[in-house]
């Protein structure tokens, strides 16, 4: 007899075979491994991996008053909060667009290269660091929520007006890509060809 389980809902089978078959309580097909999860759980990363340059080289905001518009990257907007004083709104978007997206972006190709290339970390802690990484994907989204809010609230024309510069979209859909990256890889490859760990 073996043991699978659905990746969707989680939920637990014991089979003569190991033959796919339709979840009873989600309706998803139940394989013994999802095909290509390696590849294109990688792929999406990598193309993470790239949006992330032009969303911190091109700016996040642009702010038109009085008819003078003014650019501002993510960094720039850091430093301006610090240079005012702000310290804890500058934290909060060092860590939710600079710290997290890279830690995100570093621990899953750390993970996908590791299932490849003997690493010596457990895979108890690789499965640890993929939930961690799954469980914070959607806080990156902060930077984009402010300037969404911002730009749909603060419309004065010429006299005052926000809009998204280049780099939310570009920051927006690495979040994304990330978000699907980790949603895409069955975690169950860690474990084979491993004895013990």
């Amino acid at each position: 007899m073996y043991l699978i389980s659905c990746k969707n809902c989680k939920k637990i089978y014991e089979k003569k075979s190991l033959d796919s078959f339709s979840c009873t309580r989600c309706g998803k097909k139940v394989e013994k491994r999802v095909k290509h999860t390696l590849q294109t759980s990688l792929a999406l990363t990598i193309t993470a991996v790239l949006l992330y340059i032009p969303a911190m080289m091109y700016p996040m905001m642009q702010i038109t008053q009085f008819g003078v518009t003014e650019e501002s990257t993510i960094i720039e907007g850091i430093i301006s909060f610090l240079n005012y004083g702000n310290y804890f709104i500058a934290t909060v978007i060092f860590i939710a667009s600079v710290a997290i997206p890279i830690l995100k972006l570093f621990g899953l190709l750390f993970i996908f290269l590791s299932v490849k290339i003997d690493v010596k970390v457990s895979n108890r802690r690789k499965i640890l660091m993929y939930k961690y990484i799954e469980a914070i994907g959607k806080w990156s989204m902060i930077d984009i929520y402010v300037v969404a809010l911002l730009a749909s609230i603060v419309q004065l024309d010429e006299m005052f007006s926000i809009k998204g510069g280049v780099a939310a979209t570009s920051f927006c859909l690495m979040v994304v890509i990330t978000i699907f990256a980790a949603n895409k890889f069955d975690t169950r490859v860690i474990w084979d060809g491993t004895k013990s760990n």
